[in-house]
């Protein structure tokens, strides 16, 4: 087996070599293939896992996982590993496992951004929202540049005395700085009530020895505003990009996923709030379809037993700005163009895990109670030996001169999980993806019938259903925008049949699967909507064979022969 670690992050070349392993030890299952390129010419890994034995894996319905959009956070690279070990470990010692890659396919790309995780895990390390690609300007603005000034493999604070500063030292706890009071003036530095001043840790490119300002980063993408739905420009999008799937990360995910018809949901590995993200970004829930409404909320139910993180939606829970929306986003063209599940996971949660429960995901860190970072601090001191917060220590400063360093340690703590409970945050989350593609619509032969109707003439009759929670076409949208395709029946005819009724090719339409049927004291009607029939008649002599194929892009393929014996 591949000695994968989940106390670690993996550099590209490491996770290539890896990736590497489980397709050359496991060739019944997996498949390696590069999707495209970075923007620094890296590879764009997508594993394929199924059983490859059986049918090709494009003829059964599949689950999408994307992870790592996003420069730094790295726990999504984790928890896609650990789904993918999770699968080859337990094809035919787990019954879940075995049925999903039997009957089912997962496409995993563990690292869609690799030029930001390397950035990002580089020594010194650098922080950018995703891709390495200058925009909306190619040139360096004058200003403070995040970076890792002192080389100690950190992006800290900067603490600076300032008798405007909006910071002083907390009573309890003088490691931690709390706002000044709004009408609180003149700090007594004999009796160390002393004001600062706070900047990210960075150097400051033209500095006039007074003026601090932010420079505007560099690398000002983010790539998970580049897909094309609902795409707005850099002045109402920051970060979107020139046009939809201009990044090539991009290009080659919506290339590849339209390619594959056969994906029935989608996944995106993020971090952070603890919290499975479901559509819309752009629009209210009473706007949605009320079946995809009731499915979404349905299987994020079941997210939410599964691994602990509620479900919510980013429009009315996860908003950046409560008077806008984000566009252009992953889940939502998963789900607005291709009538699939689209869902955002992102992982961990620092406030949950140190006892921080009545919160808001975004409106926390504008505004929140001073005892939660005590709790925060506290947590950080007993749970990981302090390394959340760094305590303050000089430092000399090329612009500033004497400042001081320290505060959250953001990429230990708060962005990512500690590596010592990395394992344990992401294990749970292999289940659901598991779960969720085993919801996915699957055809299903149920039987086939050869009835004599005359002299040298048959009657065929097939009959299939749909054995899926799903219905073959998974959503409503899939239907308003006309990209699923519906059920098609085709007879192949031999030398010496002939078919004088019915059409060769025959539309069954869509079949429904178990989802939202009433409870039995709502009427409990269970019709056979999820069953189709086609019937041919054909004219033949002596003994043949008549193949059948009855195909759908979601829910897989069913072939047979109809035996015809004269």
């Amino acid at each position: 087996m591949p000695d994968v670690r989940f106390d670690r992050w993996y550099r590209y070349d490491e996770l290539t070599t890896l990736l590497h392993a489980f397709a050359d030890e496991h060739p019944d299952l997996v498949e390696l293939e590069s999707i495209g390129k970075s923007y620094e010419e890296r590879d764009i890994w997508l594993l394929t896992i199924t059983q490859r034995a059986g049918r090709p894996h494009t003829e059964k319905p599949a689950l999408w996982v994307e992870a790592s959009i996003h420069a730094t956070e790295l726990t999504g690279t984790a928890a896609a590993l650990h789904l993918i070990n999770r699968l080859v470990t337990g094809y035919g010692n787990d019954k879940k496992v075995t049925e999903a890659l039997d009957t089912r396919c997962f496409y995993v790309v563990p690292r869609l951004n690799p030029d930001g995780a390397e950035a990002a895990l580089s020594d010194p390390p650098r922080i950018q929202r995703s891709s390495s690609r200058p925009w909306p300007r190619t040139d360096q603005q004058d200003g403070l540049r995040v970076e890792d000034a002192d080389g100690d493999g950190r992006i800290l604070t900067m603490r600076i005395p300032d008798s405007n500063g909006n910071w002083k030292r907390h009573p309890d706890d003088p490691r931690l700085l709390v706002a000044r009071d709004p009408d609180e003036y003149g700090g007594d530095p004999d009796a160390g009530d002393v004001y600062y001043r706070l900047l990210p840790e960075g150097r400051i490119q033209n500095y006039d020895g007074i003026l601090v300002k932010m420079a505007p980063p560099l690398r000002g993408l983010d790539i998970n505003r580049n897909f094309p739905v609902d795409w707005r420009p850099e002045g109402e999008q920051m970060g979107a990009g020139p046009f939809p799937t201009s990044e090539p990360e991009i290009r080659a995910e919506v290339e590849a996923i339209t390619q594959r018809p056969n994906i029935c949901a989608f996944i995106a590995y993020h971090t952070q709030s603890g919290v499975h993200l479901r559509p819309s970004s752009m629009y209210a829930d009473d706007q949605m379809p009320t079946f995809d409404l009731r499915t979404f909320k349905a299987i994020g139910k079941r997210a939410t037993e599964i691994t602990g993180y509620p479900a919510a939606s980013v429009f009315h829970d996860f908003k950046y700005d409560p008077k806008d929306v984000i566009t252009g986003v992953a889940d939502d063209w998963a789900y607005e163009h291709l009538g699939i599940h689209g869902w955002t996971t992102e992982f961990w949660s620092v406030l949950r895990a140190a006892g921080i429960t009545d919160f808001k995901f975004i409106d926390w860190y504008l505004d929140h109670p001073i005892d939660d970072d005590l709790k925060l601090l506290k947590w950080s001191d007993e749970t990981i030996n302090g390394e959340g917060y760094v305590d303050w220590y000089p430092f000399e400063h090329p612009e500033l001169g004497s400042v001081e360093l320290g505060g959250w340690n953001s990429l230990r703590f708060h962005r990512n999980p500690p590596l010592e409970l990395l394992e344990k945050e992401i294990a749970p989350h292999a289940e659901w993806a598991i779960f969720h593609l085993l919801i996915s619509p699957r055809l299903v032969a149920h039987s086939f019938r050869v009835e004599p109707v005359g002299s040298g003439t048959w009657r065929l009759t097939a009959v299939v259903h749909n054995d899926g929670w799903l219905p073959t076409n998974v959503t409503q949208k899939a239907l308003d925008k006309k990209t699923v395709r519906p059920i098609e029946a085709e007879l192949t005819l031999p030398d010496g049949v002939e078919l004088v009724g019915g059409e060769r090719r025959v539309e069954l339409g869509q079949l429904q699967g178990r989802a939202l049927k009433n409870a039995m004291m709502g009427g409990g009607a269970d019709p056979t909507a999820d069953r189709a029939k086609v019937e041919w008649v054909v004219k033949a002599t002596g003994v043949h064979e008549i193949p059948v194929e009855i195909r759908h892009q979601r829910a897989g393929v069913v072939r047979f022969s109809f035996p015809l014996n004269q």
